[in-house]
């Protein structure tokens, strides 16, 4: 899985090359998870079972016209292309007038802040 740092360039680099591509805005999110789950019966352990997925979800504008596309591929490579058929999505679909990003003054520049909401801990299943 990507680290914080990697998830935020692979979010970056999908806005950016939305933009490169035509698209007049973009926003994007990656999105981690990882569970863990233990079952017990009889006061034994019966079975014990980890997952873990990722994702990247990207929506472009152009013009009145906007496509939202989502992968788990996160090898920058697939990104790149989903990018691509993003904004060809956006200039096939038809005329929103409500489409949009929020004005430029109520979006986030820079670096998110830091809200220190990962322990960075797993807990001990037994």
């Amino acid at each position: 899985m990507l680290n914080p740092d990697q998830a935020i360039d692979r979010v970056a680099q999908a806005c950016e090359r939305a933009k490169k591509a035509g698209a007049d805005a973009a926003d994007a999110r990656c999105h981690a998870d990882s569970a863990t789950g233990i079952g017990v019966r009889l006061g034994a352990l019966e079975d014990a079972e980890r997952s873990e997925s990722q994702s990247l979800s990207l929506r472009v504008f152009v013009g009145q016209r906007s496509a939202s596309v989502s992968t788990a591929d996160m090898d920058p490579a697939s990104i790149a292309a989903l990018v691509d058929r993003a904004v060809a999505m956006a200039r096939a679909a038809p005329e929103d007038p409500y489409a949009g990003l929020a004005p430029a003054d109520a979006l986030l520049t820079g670096a998110p802040p830091a809200l220190d909401l990962d322990d960075h801990s797993d807990g001990d299943p037994v």
